[in-house]
């Protein structure tokens, strides 16, 4: 019997001296958080990218605008939301304000439409706001010889 007890206490001890695998336990406990970082970032970029994305559309809108080849807000509207469609982004506004001097245009979209993987609820209700100031550009017709008429100038 003694030796059996022997026995048992022996494994015990090489048991609790074995600390093989003790690596993996702590790799297990770290890993969620590695994933919660980087689904993080991943959802930031995404933003990042949706936001520049609009940018340029709103920039191309503005300069459209700049030299005259759309008339009013509404055909600036209707560039805009034209080109993000495709993208699945749907503008929740689109104010556009001009002068003699220059047209602004701020287009506002939620940015759960960028986000993939959505696991953080403050970026979900975010709202991207791009803003863009262009000149307004005085042309002529003789300026724009063989280009076309033009039927407005600023």
């Amino acid at each position: 019997m003694t030796t059996l007890l022997r026995k048992l206490c022996l494994r015990c001890k090489r048991f609790k001296a074995n600390d093989a695998g003790t690596a993996s336990v702590e790799g297990v406990l770290w890993v969620p958080i590695f994933f919660l970082i980087f689904g993080l970032m991943f959802d930031a970029s995404m933003i990042f990218n949706g936001q520049s994305h609009v940018l340029r559309v709103v920039q191309d809108a503005n300069r459209h605008m700049s030299i005259g080849r759309f008339e009013n807000d509404t055909e600036v509207k209707t560039y805009i939301t034209e080109r993000l469609t495709p993208h699945n982004i749907t503008p929740k506004s689109i104010d556009i304000t001009y002068d003699n001097a220059a047209v602004i245009t701020l287009v506002t979209v939620p940015a759960r439409q960028f986000q993939m993987i959505g696991l953080f609820s403050s970026l979900l209700n975010l709202e991207i706001n791009v803003t863009h100031a262009h000149i307004l550009e005085s042309i002529t017709s003789t300026e724009l010889s063989g280009f076309g008429t033009v039927t407005s100038t600023y």
